[in-house]
């Protein structure tokens, strides 16, 4: 009976977390899905179009003389930084090409890269020099690099690991180098710098930071050592017109591709107008400091020049060890100038993020806020008067996923498990409209029909912002801003970003957990109230595990009771059973009969598992949703067994000698590339439960049933195998504590056993007192006569 209710506890457990939340609302979809109304026409209708009234524009300025465009070299540009005490909470890594972001660097130690665990350089973007060695393209500050006093142009000629200098040709070479070191160990560099002589530089190599953006290739090569052909990965928030005049952008056809070497996924399969190099081309780096940097491309075809001004914040001082203070924020300034003798009308593109980190592939699961399922990064983006609408990646491939359209944007982005990249357009008001629609854009390769439902949720995606229809005037300037989030999901540091002075459009809405989030708050709040104690948060989830199960105590007592009830009537039960074998109905009369005359609830006994059961819920959800308990260690951050709560501890790497099926995580049988320990011990606590309070089999029914149950504990462990080692904490100590519980604390004796033997007692006593007072029979009284 016990076991039974435990089965079920974790079946129905897992039917719901099949199910992840509710199905959004079709006023929601509709809003979602809006479909563009005749986007081509109001397209052409641009020139006919009068400028949008809340459209800002710059004082007139007088026309430029038009002058050749030059060639520009590629170059990056580093803002922020990493190191601990800096004033940055990022380091920015932009490109000249398409004057986008490479990549984004979290600082605090707090967030470090789960799966990469090689000696950490820092990113130089070193590429080949024709003099020899690794030129360096870029160097940030506050990493190992720039600790070790490389700066940009330096050439990197030989690197010595454990016994003699190698030297370097090509970049691969210094990344198999690094991938042999761990970090704390230390790499000499050979490096030439400027006109002097080489000399060596000691580098002590940290651990690396977790990325916000990143080239996708990084991403993919965590999954696989063999890169699929094809694998794109342009920067973020690139830059380029939509339409110009009459001109629009038009896509290849598809038998065209194959002739240009271009994918049907690549940005390439829409050329950009003619005259219009802004996405794939260098520009001009017009200033930069340590937090800015602007970027130049001037269009001489169309008189039109276009500058992309980035601006990274600083943290004050006093705000360093606030770790909810707004540090997370990018700018981007837009400015469109025509230096020409005519207006210009034209539509513009800009690209959102992409490249979201996807740790965690092989076992997360992301909460989606509709039946579809989430991938590990979703399109999130949120409209006047609406809800955050959460588009899965397994949508987009599939192109059912409409622009969206029609009112005010608060924000829009991409969404990873512990991580977020949003854009908000800087408006004076909410109801300031200059975007005319936002799509949702796959850049990665589709996977085939077989594979969608596994590969899918791995896609690269990003959304695409196409303005309204736009005029500048002669000699005038446009100037469109965004506010860019690239950070964690802590609640309190998302209140802070919000869209054009609401409040109530405030980025914590990325924060969603589901059905029963009301429960997985109460638990986050009982464990950060344990954390800030005891200062681990394993203590702390085996603390909150003794105080469910204390409250449950009683509760625990009265199933104790009922069993014992139900096993003192089961001689009684098997009687009518025999009796009415062949009549259910009547069977199951006579039994309720006795239930009633003894007063027994036979369901009585489920009712702690539907107690735990949105206990478990929200712990399960605070675990996927709650970023303090991502790296957050069992035994010490120095330990790689249980380093991270909201992960399987990762016991054991088998992937060397496992096969693809298994190692890959894709299936019930792909159980990833780690052997886990936790789950085991679970599994077996609780087969141990089963063995000890299963009562004994009284018929062969009973007998198959019981081996049914221990087949699907075994089909358990294999859904257990990939959950949070957190989660797998809190059922070993529920289950080590029921175990106690029964065997240390003496069984309460049923009502009806009791009060027999309280009856015997009696009796026992009252004979016992009456051979006491004496072994003479009363004498009888004399008749009167």
């Amino acid at each position: 009976m016990e076991q039974r209710r435990v089965v079920a506890f974790l079946a129905i457990s897992v039917l719901v977390l099949l199910l992840f939340g509710p199905k959004q609302k079709p006023s929601e979809q509709a809003d979602a899905k809006k479909a563009p109304a005749q986007a081509e026409e109001r397209a052409e209708a641009a020139a006919d179009k009068p400028p949008a009234e809340n459209q800002p524009k710059a004082p007139v300025a007088k026309p430029a003389v038009d002058e050749p465009v030059e060639e520009v070299d590629p170059e990056y540009v580093t803002l922020g930084s990493v190191a601990k005490d800096s004033r940055y909470r990022v380091l920015v890594t932009l490109t000249n090409q398409g004057a986008g972001v490479r990549r984004v660097e979290l600082a605090s130690p707090r967030y470090r890269d789960l799966h990469d665990l090689r000696g950490y350089l820092g990113h130089l973007e070193t590429v080949a020099d024709p003099a020899g060695g690794l030129r360096v393209q870029a160097v940030g500050i506050g990493t190992p690099a720039a600790e070790a006093g490389l700066k940009v142009g330096d050439r990197i000629l030989a690197a010595k690991g454990e016994a003699e200098f190698s030297k370097l040709a090509a970049p691969a070479e210094l990344a198999k180098l690094l991938s042999q070191k761990r970090p704390g160990q230390q790499l000499v560099l050979q490096v030439a710098s400027g006109g002097a002589e080489p000399d060596d530089r000691t580098v002590v190599l940290g651990r690396r930071p977790l990325e916000i953006m990143r080239p996708e290739s990084e991403n993919v090569g965590m999954r696989t050592d063999k890169l699929p052909a094809g694998v794109t990965e342009p920067p973020s928030f690139l830059f380029t017109l939509e339409q110009l005049g009459s001109e629009k952008i038009k896509r290849l056809a598809e038998e065209e591709l194959p002739l240009l070497g271009v994918k049907s996924w690549d940005v390439r399969a829409e050329p950009e107008l003619a005259g219009v190099a802004l996405r794939d081309s260098n520009w001009e780096i017009e200033a930069r400091d340590e937090t800015s940097v602007s970027f130049r491309k001037r269009l001489p075809e169309h008189s039109i020049e276009v500058i992309k001004r980035y601006r990274l914040e600083e943290v004050p001082a006093d705000q360093l060890s606030n770790q909810d203070y707004p540090g997370y924020g990018l700018s981007l300034d837009i400015e469109i100038r025509n230096y020409g003798e005519q207006e210009s009308s034209l539509v513009y593109r800009l690209d959102g993020p992409n490249g979201l980190p996807t740790e965690g592939w092989w076992y997360a699961n992301k909460i989606s806020r509709n039946w579809s399922a989430g991938g590990l990064r979703d399109v999130v983006a949120r409209y006047e008067g609406g809800n955050t609408v959460q588009v899965g990646p397994i949508d987009i491939i599939k192109g059912s996923v409409e622009p969206m359209q029609g009112r005010p944007l608060a924000f829009i982005g991409v969404d990873a498990q512990y991580f977020s990249a949003v854009m908000m357009p800087s408006k004076d008001s909410l109801s300031d409209q200059w975007i005319d629609e936002a799509r949702m854009v796959s850049l990665s390769e589709k996977p085939n029909s077989k594979e969608v439902g596994t590969q899918g949720r791995f896609v690269n995606v990003t959304c695409r912002l196409v303005s309204q229809p736009l005029r500048i005037e002669a000699g005038s300037t446009l100037s469109h801003s965004y506010q860019i989030f690239t950070g964690p999901k802590r609640p309190d540091l998302l209140a802070n970003y919000f869209a054009s002075g609401s409040s109530r459009y405030s980025l914590d809405d990325l924060l969603y957990y589901g059905w029963f989030g009301g429960v997985a708050k109460l638990m986050l709040s009982i464990l950060h109230f344990f954390y800030r104690f005891v200062g681990n948060y394993g203590i702390a989830i085996i603390m909150l595990t003794v105080l469910v199960r204390s409250c449950m105590f009683p509760i625990s007592r009265k199933q104790a009771q009922s069993m014992a009830k139900m096993q003192e009537l089961k001689p009684e039960m098997d009687k009518l059973k025999e009796k009415y074998k062949n009549d259910m109905q009547k069977q199951s009369q006579a039994m309720q009969e006795i239930y009633k005359k003894h007063n027994i609830n036979p369901l009585a006994g489920c009712l702690p598992m539907f107690i735990q059961l949105p206990i478990f819920l929200g712990l399960y959800r605070a675990l996927m949703v709650d970023v303090e308990l991502r790296q957050a260690p069992l035994l010490g951050g120095a330990i790689r067994w249980c380093s991270n709560l909201a992960a399987p501890d990762m016991f054991f790497d088998w992937s060397g000698f496992m096969p693809e099926f298994i190692t890959s995580g894709i299936g019930i049988l792909g159980l990833g590339p780690y052997l886990n320990v936790l789950p085991l011990i679970t599994v077996s606590l609780f087969l141990l439960q089963q063995k000890l309070f299963m009562p004994e089999p009284a018929n062969e029914q009973a007998a198959l049933q019981q081996k049914i149950m221990k087949f699907m504990m075994l089909f358990m462990g294999l859904l257990f195998f990939k959950v949070a080692s957190g989660l797998c904490l809190y059922f070993i100590a529920s289950s080590i504590w029921g175990i106690a519980e029964r065997k240390l604390i003496p069984k309460p004796a049923p009502a009806g056993l009791a009060e027999t033997e309280a009856k015997s007692s009696v009796a026992v006593r009252e004979s016992s007192n009456g051979l006491a007072r004496g072994s003479r029979p009363k004498k009888k009284p004399k008749k009167k006569r």
